[in-house]
């Protein structure tokens, strides 16, 4: 899976915090067992006490003959509080299975070895009790069942030690199958923001509210900030305990009590977190996984309602196979999963799914990635997910490319699916050298600039975009050649599913190839205001025209009449003729030859100069021209800048220096 947690050896780092849980049927001895190893009774409750089995979690510190301790989470064994169980269970480094020799297996203890598979929990140790009430043949045939039992599990090689808690046989065994056990965990993620499932609340008076958990991740110190998830409540650490014993800091793996200041008691319940700042609002409702259904039970189908156990929390859910309609008995596959409330997931965090009626554990699996995107094909989705689980983020980054099409894959996609930012990186990059990707980067912003990739694409894909571009470009140029340029935002209708920065950059691109022209404030094909045959031998009749009588020209309804075209037509071939400089708009519908405006602004300028102004009627005279044509000429020359107009008259217009 992508960021793996750290590997950290028990024996390496004594201090190394790891948390033990236990597991078993009512009544084989859970509690008597843990009482033997610790001196501490883990049923707290009166009821407990009085009825003579757990309901609750309990909780106490166990030391190993080489001086190493252990968090240990006592879990209740009734199939009434397999809920609890699962809560206690979640945050454990390793288990130690609880077997009676005269029940020998039973239907909690297969459902709580399932649940500890499930949860991904590697190691342990099976106590096989209740040694002082059997003689030697039923403790062997006992132990053979417990042996064909692990047998049919991952757990085949976990020693199996036989003890009593009356008489104390077997105990020195059982600390050291513990400590052999525990020298092989790998330790749980320590470095990154603190995350802690919240199992009990309480208030203390005169202190605040309490609450305990056995963090997952990272540390917790007096001073940190914190926040309670869901809600977003913050608080302030007052002070931290391990096993009652206040410490500077508790590091992920231990058993911890958190202490408060600013948080009210109704503000925070079992199945909340407490996480940094930084870990804070990583809520969702729905998340992709990798789902496993138990063997010996019915198929887990598409949109069954099943009750989902994730941390100290509890949900109601459904699950999709992303493959198919089922995920049989025994079975694994990607699926899609859909709470109905917020939960606090990340990758590689697992969970348990439970079926509603009967109340039975069906399967379980590990969060693979969390948000709301959307996919196109349940094949390339399910592909994803299958990379996502074998750590392989060049796959991920070619289904993921494969699926967005023209939207393409920024390294933050990757992140998203809990692959460090060196990984994603690297994945791209080998995906772009060998071809199956291809990178569009900006222009750098010097040539001493890195090219920086912001996206990447399927091959040919950047390609497409690029003619797609151009075609938008050129088909818009066509449409209204006399308005050919368009902005970014209006070619960026095209590409719907890239971001508008990533068309600027293929447009800039399309640019410094000279297949786009920049103006405007937009782009147009270069050669933008050619004209077809047709309307090149119009323009030139159009110029023969109005050079015949340069300062007295037809409008445009009379051209069109005289030339026997549309207006419209005329009016767009002007416009072309404009911007190529050959003709000059000085009113809506009247255009002169660009040297009969050059002509008259030289007449205008020495008029100036030899009377400081000039009137209509003057010019007119100058120019022996109509009054409209003079008109206009004045009006276009005041647009220019050059004449300022007073009442009847025109001033030269002073201009700053």
């Amino acid at each position: 899976m992508p960021d793996a947690p750290e590997t950290s050896s028990f024996p390496r780092d004594a201090a190394v915090p790891l948390t033990l849980g236990t597991a078993g049927h009512i009544d084989h001895g859970k509690t008597a067992l843990v009482t033997l190893l610790t001196g501490k009774n883990t049923d707290r409750l009166r009821e407990e006490q009085d009825r003579g089995i757990s309901i609750e979690l309990g909780y106490a510190e166990l030391e190993l003959p080489a001086g190493g301790r252990l968090s240990v989470v006592d879990v209740p064994g009734h199939e009434r509080f397999v809920r609890t169980m699962v809560a206690g269970a979640t945050g454990i480094d390793l288990f130690l299975l609880v077997i009676a020799a005269d029940d020998g297996v039973m239907p909690q203890t297969m459902e709580h070895l399932s649940i500890i598979e499930l949860l991904g929990v590697e190691r342990g140790v099976v106590a096989l009790t209740k040694a002082d009430l059997v003689d030697e043949e039923l403790l062997e045939m006992a132990e053979e069942d417990v042996r064909e039992l692990l047998a049919r599990t991952p757990y085949a090689a976990c020693e199996v030690v036989t003890v009593s808690a009356r008489d104390g046989r077997g105990t020195t065994e059982l600390l050291a199958a513990l400590e052999r056990a525990a020298a092989t965990v790998t330790a749980r993620r320590h470095g990154g923001p603190a995350r802690l499932p919240v199992d009990r609340v309480f208030p203390l008076k005169g202190i605040g509210t309490v609450v305990t958990g056995t963090l997952w991740r990272g540390e917790i110190r007096a001073g940190d900030a914190m926040v309670v998830e869901p809600g977003g409540t913050r608080a302030v650490v007052r002070s931290v305990q391990v096993h009652d014993h206040e410490t500077e800091a508790v590091r992920a793996g231990s058993r911890a009590g958190v202490n408060l200041r600013g948080l009210d008691r109704a503000a925070v319940e079992r199945g909340n977190w407490l996480v940094a700042p930084e870990a804070a609002g990583r809520v969702c409702r729905r998340f992709d996984a990798w789902v496993q259904v138990v063997p010996g039970g019915r198929p887990l189908r598409s949109g069954d309602q099943v009750r989902l156990h994730h941390g100290t929390a509890h949900y109601l859910a459904r699950v999709t196979p992303l493959e198919g309609r089922e995920i049989a008995a025994g079975t694994q596959a990607p699926a899609v999963v859909r709470l109905d409330g917020d939960a606090v997931v990340e990758p590689h965090d697992r969970f348990i799914l439970r079926a509603l009626s009967p109340v039975a554990t069906v399967g379980g699996g590990e969060v693979l990635a969390t948000g709301a995107r959307r996919w196109h094909e349940r094949a390339l989705h399910a592909t994803f997910l299958a990379a996502l689980r074998s750590a392989d983020a060049r796959a991920a980054a070619l289904a993921l490319a494969a699926d967005s099409g023209q939207g393409g894959v920024a390294p933050a996609d990757l992140a998203a699916a809990g692959f460090g930012a060196g990984a994603a990186g690297a994945a791209l990059a080998a995906a772009e050298k060998a071809g199956e990707l291809e990178a569009l980067r900006p222009p750098a912003a010097g040539s001493a600039a890195p090219a920086v990739p912001v996206r990447w694409f399927g091959a040919g894909t950047v390609a497409a975009l690029r003619a797609a571009l151009l075609a938008g470009a050129s088909a818009r140029s066509s449409a209204r050649p006399e308005r050919p340029f368009c902005s970014a935002a209006e070619l960026a209708a095209l590409t719907p599913a890239l971001p508008v920065d990533d068309v600027d950059t293929l447009l800039r691109g399309l640019a410094a190839d000279g297949r786009l022209v920049v103006g405007e404030g937009g782009y147009a094909p270069a050669g933008a205001g050619v004209l077809g045959d047709e309307q090149a031998a119009l323009a030139q009749r159009l110029l023969v025209r109005l050079g015949a009588d340069p300062l007295a020209p037809p409008t445009l309804a009379t051209l069109a009449e005289e030339l026997r075209c549309p207006p419209r037509e005329i009016g767009q071939i002007l416009d072309v003729l404009a911007r190529r400089g050959d003709v000059v708009r000085a009113d809506k519908d009247l255009w002169f030859a660009a040297a009969a405006v050059d002509g008259a602004r030289t007449e205008l300028v020495a008029m100036l100069a030899a009377d400081g102004r000039v009137t209509l009627a003057g010019f007119r005279d100058r120019l022996d021209c109509g009054r409209r044509s003079a008109q206009a000429l004045l009006e276009l020359f005041d647009r220019e800048g050059l004449t300022l107009r007073r009442g009847d008259e025109r001033l030269p217009r002073r201009r700053r220096a």
